[in-house]
């Protein structure tokens, strides 16, 4: 199967503002309270990136919920899948490096 995306969702909180910039380079949607997890999707003819982000949201909410009460900022990052592999490793090597500071807390390909 042939994927166009690879879609992750980052937690992190108590970072510098650096690690941000690179942790968001991909972001289609920040997530800092509940209040950003509530969508008006409505999927018609156009399949844009507003309705793949309620799509992502809807598989994700229980676990960006979680984090988001633990205090933790999430980002939904949608990679291109030609582009994925360094960008996955770079996002993987802050986890290990930045510990409970930064964590991939999701990873599909669409």
């Amino acid at each position: 199967m042939q994927y166009k995306y690879t879609i992750l969702a980052v937690a992190y909180k108590d970072v510098t503002e650096d690690v941000v910039e690179k942790i968001s380079q991909y972001s289609i949607r920040e997530i800092d309270a509940t209040d950003d997890l509530v969508n008006y999707c409505t999927y018609g003819r156009q399949f844009d990136q507003d309705s793949r982000v309620c799509i992502y949201l809807e598989w994700y909410q229980n676990n960006i919920l979680k984090y988001l009460a633990k205090g933790y900022r999430v980002v939904l990052l949608e990679v291109p899948f030609n582009s994925n592999q360094p960008v996955v490793a770079a996002l993987k090597a802050i986890d290990l490096e930045l510990g409970e500071k930064v964590l991939v807390i999701e990873h599909d390909n669409v």
